[in-house]
């Protein structure tokens, strides 16, 4: 199998159950074919660097988008399922486009997990690490216990 990231630029008006109903599909194909979804990213509305075209107009008449809203898609499948996603995706009316990556690390683009890269990670390991030594409970704390 291939370690695939699916990069789709939604139109910024697209309902939410939409693009729920729409990730759902495309991971149902890629797990009833036997690949892995391995994560989505919602990277939110940007403006868009020209004008985009819809396929058709939606309901208030629109057909062209400078704001779109980018969503990632990564998952392992074979180059069959990668086209039955392409044409999923394609014959989505919220989708304007589509782009199909193979990255070069897996795991540092799905899960950011490097403090150097993740700003955000950063500042919750230093947050982490102020509260131990304070002798705080911190989110990381292992002793703690819930039942």
């Amino acid at each position: 199998m291939v370690f695939y990231e699916a990069l789709i630029t939604t139109k910024n008006t697209a309902t939410k159950r939409n693009l729920t109903d729409l990730m759902k599909n495309v991971s149902k194909k890629v797990i009833g074919a036997g690949g892995i979804v391995r994560g989505i990213q919602n990277h939110g509305v940007r403006e868009l660097p020209h004008f985009f075209k819809a396929k058709q107009t939606d309901q208030e008449g629109n057909r062209y988008y400078l704001r779109g809203r980018f969503v990632s898609i990564y998952f392992d499948s074979s180059p069959s399922v990668l086209k039955e996603v392409q044409v999923e995706l394609s014959m989505s009316e919220d989708v304007l486009r589509q782009t199909a990556l193979r990255p070069r690390d897996k795991l540092a683009v799905v899960n950011g997990k490097n403090p150097k890269k993740n700003p955000y990670l950063a500042r919750a390991l230093e947050e982490e690490l102020g509260k131990e030594k304070k002798g705080e409970a911190g989110l990381f704390d292992t002793n703690l216990k819930f039942f």
